[in-house]
């Protein structure tokens, strides 16, 4: 999955997870590349996760307005957001296999391409084995980074 194409960018990664009155923000740094494909812009990065282990994303912003998580290692997962709407997907771990539902109620995308600057807000609700698994807000930020 390396991929040498594309701009070298800095990521930050803000998720809030909210279940009643249960809060949990998780903040996440790394680098990665945006690259331009046919089907869309897509941001790529490392998470380096301590509890399971390294996992690739790869964010994939569709000419839509679409937005998808395509996540590679030690957890693997496929997840669309389309406003408005509700999309199913599947988690798998090295502990277990699950059946995701994602109701989307906010997509908010603003990219400066040329500047290779942007962010993508995503609000949305979760559902893994049809249990409610929390709130979600998602803020991805990205900037060039020049060496």
């Amino acid at each position: 999955m390396a991929n040498q194409e594309g701009t070298l960018v800095s990521v930050s990664l803000k998720t809030q997870i909210t279940d009643g009155d249960q809060k949990q923000v998780i903040d996440l740094s790394t680098e990665g590349r945006l690259f331009r494909k046919a089907s869309g812009l897509y941001l790529q990065f490392k998470e380096e996760n301590q509890e399971v282990g390294p996992v690739n994303q790869i964010v994939k912003i569709g000419e839509s307005g679409t937005v998808s998580v395509i996540r590679q290692g030690a957890v693997s997962m496929k997840q669309l957001f389309i406003e408005g709407e509700t999309t199913e997907g599947v988690y798998r771990s090295t502990f277990a296999t699950m059946l995701m539902n994602t109701t989307t109620k906010q997509i908010n995308i603003e990219i400066t391409e040329k500047e290779v600057l942007g962010s993508i807000h995503l609000s949305y609700q979760l559902h893994m084995q049809s249990e409610f698994a929390g709130n979600y807000e998602v803020t991805i930020n990205f900037r060039r980074k020049y060496l």
